[in-house]
């Protein structure tokens, strides 16, 4: 049995939510395994080994109980949806109709709202090997599901939920499907499915804060960042992209070159200063093909992340406003303790045309992948 099951509720009052709230674990190869809860369908802990010392750590921050998160404003590890980031001015429009969505930043919506994912209990189910791999073979995403390595280890999690028409102020019934799965390559793999009866936004993303030093130590901007990444959206004042870009050269946004997570936590410059760090849309050279497009390597230790998507972007977000003391392990969080790297579609691209789109057909199921690879 590669995947257990266990509730997953208050430490003060262990009877709080224990008949809706689940834990899974699911192991992957040696030394690898996952804790996933259905509140938010967010992933609680990622352990992975040093190869080099054979000593493993958990590298994600996050509460200690549910409890934590239920009062959760970060979103620590969680899938957050159905449109992850910044819809400027909160409103939009699909074939001539306008809609209005909750302004909840600012004047703009950040994360859909008060009903989003990230704030419901997730239907869920184990799958078994077969009907995993056959879940991401249908996903029909170039380069997912092209070698034997990309199959999964065993048994995995699906969580599923659906978000009404007109919830949060968005259109059509949707559906939406999260797989949690190890593959043989050691890759912690996130797979998206959305179905809608309408024409609706679908742009996912899991809000999972790494440290891969081990979530409870502390600074991130010592660890060494690659990305491919040739240019960044612009944001306005309002935090928000303008459907501008900004090349990269000479800025603190290159990374095409290992470099220092510090670089990008220069407050001097306009695009970092107003956010207290980075929290920027970084626009990938994948495709729309599932491949690899970010290494984390760490200072601390042997662990080495490689982060993959068929997405076209990557939110980056060094966790500027950390500030809390009751989490795992009694660990406290500060900022700049970790990374958020958060494959997406633009930011507001519902509303920038030249935007790659988060509008789906209705009846018309699709699918998006992140997978965290350890080597």
């Amino acid at each position: 049995m590669n995947v257990t099951i266990e509730s997953f509720s208050s430490v003060n009052d262990p009877s709080s939510y224990s008949d809706i709230s689940k834990k899974f674990t699911i192991k992957g190869n040696a030394g690898y395994s996952a804790e996933v809860i259905n509140y938010g369908a967010r992933i609680y802990k990622l352990f992975v080994p040093d190869k080099k010392t054979s000593k493993t750590a958990d590298i994600v921050l996050g509460p200690k109980d549910l409890d934590g998160y239920l009062a959760d404003g970060a979103n620590h590890g969680a899938v957050v949806g159905r449109s992850a980031n910044r819809i400027a001015g909160a409103k939009f429009t699909i074939d001539g109709v306008s809609y209005s969505v909750p302004q909840n930043d600012g004047t703009n919506n950040l994360h859909t709202g008060d009903k989003a994912y990230q704030f419901k209990f997730w239907d869920n189910e184990v799958l078994d090997k077969e009907r995993t791999d056959r879940f991401i073979e249908s996903s029909g995403i170039p380069g997912l599901f092209d070698n034997e390595d990309k199959r999964s280890v065993g048994k995995s999690v699906l969580f599923s939920c659906i978000s009404e028409d007109g919830e949060n102020g968005f259109p059509g019934k949707l559906k939406t499907d999260v797989l949690y799965a190890w593959l043989q390559d050691d890759t912690f793999l996130i797979l998206y499915r959305g179905e809608s009866d309408k024409k609706t936004v679908f742009a996912p993303t899991n809000h999972a804060y790494f440290n891969i030093s081990g979530h409870d130590k502390g600074y991130v901007g010592n660890q060494l960042l690659t990305m491919d990444c040739d240019k960044v959206t612009l944001k306005g004042s309002d935090n928000c992209p303008n459907g501008e870009y900004l090349d990269v050269d000479g800025t603190p946004f290159d990374f095409r070159n290992e470099s220092p997570v510090s670089k990008c936590l220069d407050l001097t410059h306009p695009q970092i200063r107003g956010c207290k760090g980075i929290d920027q849309n970084f626009c990938l050279n994948n495709g729309g093909r599932y491949a690899k497009v970010c290494v984390l390597k760490d200072d601390k230790s042997s662990r080495i992340m490689e982060t993959w998507t068929d997405l076209p972007g990557i939110q980056l977000y060094a966790g500027n406003h950390l500030d809390s003391s009751d989490n795992k392990d009694g660990a406290v969080y500060n900022q700049f303790d970790a990374l958020c790297i958060e494959a997406q579609m633009y930011p507001n691209a519902v509303n920038i045309p030249g935007f790659d789109s988060p509008v789906i057909a209705a009846g018309v199921p699709k699918f998006h992948a992140c997978g965290y690879r350890f080597i």
